[in-house]
């Protein structure tokens, strides 16, 4: 059993020997034997001191805490970590902890020595990148910048392209409605002031019909002019529009025009394309109302279900049978160009009417 003073002697001596070896440049290891190092926490095992294997840490880990705890606490050590280049050694003796904080994504290498010896520990930790310094980010970054200015392009191409097949479907209503009604109109007042009779009755009759056609043409071209202003998409500009219309029918004759309004569908609007054919609806139905039903009362009502706009024309006046529809003056084109217009705004269109007992006219479209 050694005695204390003989366990002295021996660290004494351990101590002069380490000494003079570190003198010489000669290698101790058996002081290196009993070294335990950890790297952030995780236990370094003696077989892989010199391991080539890397420790991974991930990204997040940007510091390091590293403890040394040498059994023999007299011995010196040496160690230094090494980034890209050579670090210069740090000497310790007994228990040291070493902490390295903000490390950039790289590898490193960890060294230990006995002061001036050879290496008792060389591991290699690799701090992950962060995601936007791998290799990879960079051409990965480019090639989705040019997949979505790609799409972004495609986009806005067809939203382009759509547009203009837009715009060509309303020069061609313009041309279609200029060519067909301004065209009939036209042609009617050149016959008719081309052929005035010398009979002064018969010639003041053609003016008047001159008059009517020429206000009938004033009428379609502000329709038309109406139609494709773009300040005039809000629902509340079209009721105005309908009421105007109601004032010029009725505004002399002893009907009463009633409008009804739902709160809301004011608020609403209508784009260009589909304005038109809504207001020739409602003008083409109370136009008829005010030749031919007599009625004391036309009811105009708007109203909102759910994704629909309905509109309902009723009038109190003398009905018709609409089986018979093409026997009245008018009629039959009438009624059809009705639904036509109702097919265009992918809505329906329903006539209800019979002698006597007056019409009701109602349009259901969606918004």
């Amino acid at each position: 059993m050694p005695t204390r003073s003989g366990s002295l002697v021996h660290r004494q001596l351990l101590l002069k020997v380490s000494v003079v070896a570190a003198l010489l440049g000669l290698p101790f290891p058996h002081l290196g034997q009993s070294l335990r190092v950890t790297i952030n926490g995780q236990a370094i095992e003696r077989r892989d001191w010199l391991s080539m294997a890397v420790l991974r840490l991930p990204s997040r880990e940007t510091s390091l805490t590293i403890q040394l705890l040498p059994g023999e606490q007299t011995a010196l050590y040496e160690y230094r970590l090494i980034q890209r280049r050579t670090a210069n050694w740090q000497s310790f003796r007994g228990a040291h902890t070493v902490q390295y904080h903000n490390l950039s994504g790289d590898e490193y290498q960890f060294q230990v020595r006995q002061l001036r010896g050879a290496l008792l520990i060389q591991r290699r930790i690799l701090i992950e990148n962060l995601l936007w310094q791998r290799w990879w980010f960079a051409p990965s970054l480019f090639l989705y910048g040019l997949l979505v200015m790609g799409v972004v392009g495609f986009l806005f191409y067809r939203y382009r392209i759509r547009q203009f097949m837009r715009m060509q479907l309303i020069r061609d209503r313009i041309a279609r409605d200029l060519h067909d009604d301004m065209g009939s109109y036209l042609s009617s007042i050149s016959i008719l002031s081309a052929a005035l009779p010398a009979d002064p009755a018969r010639a003041k009759q053609n003016l008047d019909r001159i008059g009517q056609t020429a206000r009938q043409v004033m009428d379609a071209m502000s329709d038309i002019v109406w139609s494709i202003n773009p300040t005039q998409d809000t629902m509340q500009q079209v009721l105005d529009r309908m009421k105007q219309v109601a004032d010029e029918l009725f505004g002399s004759t002893d009907t009463a025009v009633v409008f009804s309004v739902e709160p809301g569908v004011d608020a609403l609007s209508l784009p260009l394309e589909r304005r038109r054919d809504f207001f020739l609806i409602y003008k083409e139905a109370l136009t008829n109302a005010a030749r031919y039903a007599a009625a004391s009362q036309v009811q105009v009502r708007l109203d909102r279900q759910q994704s629909l706009l309905r509109l309902r024309i009723s009038d109190n006046g003398h009905g018709f049978d609409p089986a018979h529809a093409t026997h009245r003056p008018g009629g039959g084109n009438g009624l059809k160009n009705l639904q036509v217009r109702a097919g265009a705004l992918s809505g329906t269109l329903s006539v209800e009417s019979a002698p006597g007992q007056g019409t009701r006219v109602v349009l259901t479209l969606p918004l």
